[in-house]
């Protein structure tokens, strides 16, 4: 425990003095249940970003997403670390958290995590572009059957710098 305490410590520590920038995103939104692409559904997201630059080829990129697909809407956090192995290329790994809005059925998990991977890469002018798929850890749906249920989501967006 006192590792990860100093570890978070030396985190905060290190991007007091980093560079912070804030900006708008949104784009398509696809999901799928268990991998089975053929009850696949589409929709939007739109949000809010900060990026949190670190020393060396690193920033932090923490957003607070909504999200709108069919007639399912919530809120996605995703917490990225983006690594730029080219100057304005990167690639993102982190978790993402998602909180279900007006869902009343006991079938359904209100709060969902799971683990995201994407690519980006920086345009001009602070514009960005940004793919990212996101695999749910926990279980999405009560199944019936018993069966093991995941409501995995992928991302296609644009964002922009503030």
């Amino acid at each position: 425990m006192k590792r990860l305490i100093l570890a978070f410590a030396i985190i905060l520590f290190g991007t007091m003095n980093a560079q912070i920038k804030f900006g708008i995103n949104g784009g398509f939104s696809s999901a799928v249940v268990s991998g089975k692409f053929d009850n696949l559904t589409q929709g939007y997201y739109a949000g809010v970003f900060s990026e949190i630059g670190i020393p060396g080829a690193l920033k932090l990129q923490p957003a607070l997403n909504y999200v709108r697909i069919d007639d399912d809407s919530y809120f996605q956090v995703p917490v990225m670390m983006k690594f730029y192995f080219v100057p304005k290329v990167n690639v993102q790994v982190g978790p993402q958290f998602a909180f279900r809005f007006n869902d009343n059925s006991s079938k359904n998990n209100k709060t969902n995590f799971g683990a995201a991977i994407g690519l980006g890469a920086d345009l001009f002018s602070g514009l960005l572009i940004e793919a990212r798929y996101a695999f749910q850890l926990n279980d999405a749906f009560k199944s019936p059957s018993g069966e093991r249920l995941h409501f995995n989501i992928f991302n296609l967006g644009l964002g922009i710098r503030l």
